[in-house]
């Protein structure tokens, strides 16, 4: 039978760029020369220990021959644990989520999306939500411990400047633009990724992944051990205003920066002296001095020349 190869094809392609791959192509026309109502794939995959299945959702419209991709069923299966993760999502023009990054949210960890703002249209069992051209970025993750009416965990939107609080950590990647703008695109699709730290002059090899939940990022060895990177905090910050306030401005012709030493004035806690207005100024009363004892010394020649002079006659 003839198939609408434009629905054939856009349907392959949603398949492919969610993530899915090529793998169900012929499976997914075969469902379509059938001509179902409704049909499911099956779909397998591994991240790293970790056992994805997913089953897709197709149906068929009422008033034509198209087909949708209306959504996917994902379960996580872990190494060591029994109980199995399961989580329903739908899918649209907007809003649309990978394969990865939904394992990534099952797995505990969060996405950072550029997402269309919904609102509620219609009444009553007609009422649904439908996305608007408005948008906003945020990180969104899985709330564990609560659930809605269909069983799935609910989502929880979070707003943190991670760009902003990645510069705070000795990270050798931020470097160089190129590799930067891959570990940011990387951490926010909520991947553990790749890095490399300086730690007390030392480059470690490791992985980093995001944490919204804590407005931090959370850092392991080569060995996937918990290793603790601080980052620059306000007392630091301070230290290094205060040591720029004391320095000399670089001068034009590459002339160094020099710290000055012993200024009374740049110690915590130092009095500041103020040249006192009803007195005259040091400099000026030295001054004085010097010309009162040059005054003393001419009039004590003159008396010796007069003694002289009378001893003479």
């Amino acid at each position: 039978m003839e198939i609408n190869m434009k629905n054939y094809d856009y349907l392959k392609n949603q398949v492919k760029f969610l993530g899915f791959g090529e793998n169900l192509d012929n499976v997914l026309k075969e469902k379509i020369q059938a001509q179902e109502q409704e049909f499911t794939l099956p779909h397998k995959a591994k991240f790293g220990k970790d056992e994805v299945s997913s089953t897709l959702h197709f149906s068929k419209s009422k008033e034509s021959e198209m087909y949708f991709f209306n959504g996917y069923d994902l379960a996580l299966k872990q190494p060591g644990k029994e109980d199995v993760l399961n989580q329903s999502y739908y899918v649209g023009k907007e809003n649309n989520y990978t394969l990865k990054e939904r394992y990534n949210m099952l797995d505990s960890r969060a996405v950072f999306k550029e997402l269309n703002k919904l609102e509620v249209v219609g009444e009553g069992d007609g009422k649904k939500l439908k996305a608007t051209d408005e948008t906003y970025k945020a990180w969104k993750a899985l709330d564990f411990k609560e659930t809605d009416e269909r069983g799935n965990f609910r989502t929880k939107t979070m707003f943190w400047n991670h760009e902003k609080a990645i510069e705070k950590y000795p990270i050798k990647e931020l470097e160089v633009p190129y590799d930067r703008s891959r570990l940011l695109a990387s951490l926010e699709k909520g991947n553990v990724t790749r890095m490399t730290v300086i730690k007390d002059g030392e480059e470690i090899k490791g992985t980093m992944a995001a944490n919204p939940r804590q407005e931090r990022f959370d850092f392991y060895d080569g060995n996937n051990q918990r290793l603790e990177l601080k980052p620059v905090g306000k007392q630091q910050e301070q230290k290094q205003v205060q040591s720029e306030t004391n320095t000399i401005p670089q001068m034009d012709g590459g002339a160094k920066v020099v710290q000055l030493q012993n200024n009374p004035a740049d110690q915590p806690n130092s009095p500041t002296v103020q040249p006192d207005s009803s007195k005259p100024a040091e400099s000026s009363t030295i001054g004085k001095e010097h010309k009162q004892d040059d005054q003393k010394q001419a009039q004590g020649e003159k008396q010796r020349t007069r003694r002289q002079g009378m001893r003479a006659s």
